[in-house]
């Protein structure tokens, strides 16, 4: 494990037939036990391809939210 590592923000779609949710929340849950933050934003109605796809800005704009929140 690295404990040195960054803040990590892992973004999941509810209608992601590739990399479904819960192996989202699974991969949260083994990156949660670092020391390091870790969190998980899921957009429910939301498939694969969640930065090109309609409604990408609001993806963005939690993104950024997130980065000006968790990194100083």
């Amino acid at each position: 494990r690295n404990k040195a590592r960054g803040p990590l923000l892992i973004t999941a779609g509810g209608r992601d037939h590739t990399v479904p949710a819960a192996v989202s929340h699974a991969t949260r849950r083994l990156y949660h036990k670092s020391p390091a933050v870790t969190d998980l934003r899921e957009f429910p109605d939301r498939g694969h391809s969640l930065t090109i796809d309609h409604g990408w800005r609001e993806v963005a704009q939690t993104v950024l939210d997130w980065l000006k929140e968790r990194v100083p």
